[in-house]
């Protein structure tokens, strides 16, 4: 059975606390970007043009009612992929770097290191 270490018990945490802060700030963030897009395009849609019609703003409203839907279906999914690629992408860049830092310098010292 391998035994992990107290550095790699912290990285462990580390890297759960990661996965998990990041993650949700980034699918927050895009989330709320979106819902702003979302505001001002519905304000502008709602004020009425000059000379405009009851039934045209009617049309004009479903219209923009319609977009932003679709926009906020292509931003969840979006924000989705945001997210994992904030979260998980650097877990493994963090941990191989680590160890390649350790590889290097386990490396250097023994250069220096007198033969017996």
């Amino acid at each position: 059975m391998m035994r992990l270490n107290g550095w790699k018990r912290i990285g462990i945490i580390a890297s759960v606390v990661w996965i998990l802060g990041a993650g949700t700030h980034t699918y927050n963030s895009e989330i709320n970007s979106a819902i702003k897009g979302i505001d001002s395009l519905e304000v502008a849609c709602e004020s009425p043009l000059p000379g405009e019609t009851a039934d045209t703003l009617d049309d004009r409203v479903n219209k923009c009612d319609k977009h932003s839907d679709d926009f906020l279906a292509l931003a969840i999914s979006n924000a989705r992929f945001e997210a994992a690629l904030v979260a998980f992408v650097p877990v493994p860049l963090g941990w191989g770097f680590t160890y390649l830092v350790l590889f290097l310098v386990r490396w250097i010292k023994r250069g220096f290191m007198r033969p017996l």
